[in-house]
């Protein structure tokens, strides 16, 4: 597997988990939506959000003044 699989893979399960034990220690009963919703989060921000921002900013590495 290439990095970016890894990273989404990973992104999405640690997501999942910190939803997951912010809402039970909150309601004391997992809300299965916000978990969901949690994981989508982080497979949407590691699989499209942060590789096209390391690509800008690759980008941009170059120019000093700009």
């Amino acid at each position: 597997m290439n990095k970016r699989v890894k990273n989404t893979i990973l992104g999405t399960v640690v997501f999942g988990v910190i939803g997951f034990v912010v809402t039970y220690i909150l309601n004391g009963t997992p809300v299965w939506t916000h978990v969901i919703g949690q994981a989508i989060a982080g497979f949407l921000l590691y699989a499209f959000i942060l590789p096209a921002m390391e690509k800008r900013n690759k980008r941009k590495k170059g120019d000093v003044y700009e």
